[in-house]
């Protein structure tokens, strides 16, 4: 066999170096990722005795990777709201409105709100226990299903009135304590809540309409009754009062006050005279009613 010559050996060595140069640049412009604003980047190693999701997690920025034995996954930091909904032009084009059941088993359908973070140092536990980096997944799998688990079972504990009324909030923070304490592990944190009104079968709407008006009538007769009776004292007690002071008039007219008025009318009639006798005398005063005696014909 006839050794290479030098010519030989210097292509060999040319087309070697053009073929590290190339692997070099495919692994330059393959190995870089931008991790955008709100965002964390985690790398994980395919490869050799560090395989596995990295505990540090990559800055916002421009990032270099091995894209051979190792895997950059980007996710969001910043708060993300998601809408389930029967709309099909409000979230995903399905219904994904969420239905449980009341203690009474009444069924009711709802429209929810789901605001979600994940924390930056716990994002590697994110992966390890999800294994990508598809949020829309997790949102509208795994998120769901717990967010629905959770409206199941704490909606089973309290009748329809209590959730329909003054209870819808506790019912809400009840729920959104459930989801948190089944996601925390996974560093996310969530808020929940109603967009709309709870909707049931219309049987049940309309028995609903009719206790609030009956409980509404009762109010109002009530009112009405407690009206009336203030009405009715008031008029008692005016009554009352006006007798007690007819009373006390009565009372207080004796014969000295009798005496008195007397006394204070002649001395006023006395005032008045002007000095001349009058023709005719009352027969109060006893007497005759005449003044003289006229003569008596023969």
């Amino acid at each position: 066999m006839e050794k290479a010559g030098p010519i030989t050996m210097h292509l060999h060595f040319k087309v070697l170096a053009i073929l590290l140069i190339s692997v070099a640049a495919v692994l330059m412009v393959g190995g870089c990722t931008t991790v955008p604003a709100g965002h964390v980047g985690i790398v994980v190693n395919n490869m050799g005795k560090e395989r596995g999701v990295q505990s540090y997690t990559a800055k916002t920025g421009f990032f270099l990777y091995n894209p051979i034995s190792t895997q950059v996954f980007v996710y969001p930091t910043s708060v993300q709201t998601v809408v389930w909904t029967r709309d099909t032009n409000e979230g995903k084009p399905i219904d994904e409105s969420i239905t449980f059941g009341t203690i009474e088993q009444i069924r009711v359908s709802a429209d929810v709100s789901l605001s979600f973070q994940l924390f930056q140092d716990k994002v590697p536990n994110f992966y390890v226990q999800f294994r990508n980096d598809d949020i829309s997944g997790f949102i509208h799998g795994y998120l769901h299903n717990v967010a629905r688990n959770a409206m199941t079972n704490t909606a089973a504990t309290m009748t329809l009135e209590e959730l329909n009324g003054a209870k819808k909030s506790e019912f809400m923070t009840k729920v959104d304590s459930v989801i948190n304490y089944t996601v925390q592990d996974y560093g996310v944190v969530t808020q929940i809540g109603f967009t709309g009104a709870l909707r049931m079968d219309t049987s049940i709407i309309a028995a609903i309409n009719r206790k609030q008006q009956a409980k509404q009538d009762a109010e109002t007769a009530v009112n009405l009754l407690a009206k009336t009776t203030a009405d009715a004292n008031r008029l008692i007690a005016q009554k009352e009062g006006e007798a007690i002071a007819n009373n006390k008039v009565s009372a207080s007219i004796t014969p000295t006050l009798i005496e008195w008025k007397r006394l204070e009318i002649a001395d006023k009639l006395a005032e008045r005279w002007d000095g001349k006798q009058p023709e005719y005398l009352s027969t109060a005063a006893g007497g005759s009613n005449l003044l003289m005696q006229l003569p008596i014909p023969r």
